[in-house]
């Protein structure tokens, strides 16, 4: 069977790739590609290989498949947490595919400036951009995104926070974990 690609608009672009709105196989889909600006290499293998681990745990959008450096997925409908005014679940539910991540000694890199790596769908915070992923001794998604809500003012008290922070990294389990959650939720 043929691979048919039809390329719309252009939905995202960043330093290592560009995202289209597209069809692949009469399917609606997005179509991730290497931005020809980009020297890095590997990095839509590196984002075909993460996302389909990760939608094993129910993050990011849905892998269909990827060849020829061209990475076809779900086409997203929301918008970038950036610009998303809602409550705090919608952060909650981030917190809490960042601590998969931790779990799985997966890094993601970036979730401390997240506004753009994640999209409202229907009150249901779907994270983009695996590209930079990789297995760490020592994983950050928590707390990298622990610091991006701290600079929202979204923690009780930022002090408690930051202690909570710190004992977290020190011991990544579960109980440092749910005394993490209650100092923002």
């Amino acid at each position: 069977m043929a691979k048919e690609i039809e390329f719309g608009k252009i939905i995202g672009k960043g330093k290592r790739g560009i995202v289209y709105a597209g069809k692949f196989n009469e399917k609606i889909c997005a179509i991730k590609v290497k931005n020809p600006k980009s020297t890095a290499i590997g990095r839509i293998e590196n984002e075909s290989r993460w996302l389909k681990i990760m939608n094993k745990h129910g993050i990011g959008p849905r892998y269909y498949c990827s060849f020829d450096n061209t990475l076809i997925m779900e086409h997203l409908e929301g918008v970038h947490l950036g610009k998303f005014r809602g409550g705090n679940a919608i952060f909650k539910k981030i917190l809490l595919q960042c601590r998969t991540m931790d779990k799985l000694k997966v890094n993601k890199y970036e979730m401390h400036k997240i506004n753009k790596n994640a999209i409202v769908v229907k009150n249901k915070p779907v994270l983009i951009d695996f590209e930079r992923c990789k297995i760490v001794l020592e994983p950050k998604n928590v707390t990298q995104f622990c610091q991006f809500l701290i600079r929202k003012g979204l923690c009780k008290d930022k002090s408690k926070a930051i202690i909570s922070m710190k004992k977290y990294k020190k011991n990544m389990c579960d109980e440092t974990f749910t005394s993490l959650v209650k100092e923002f939720f």
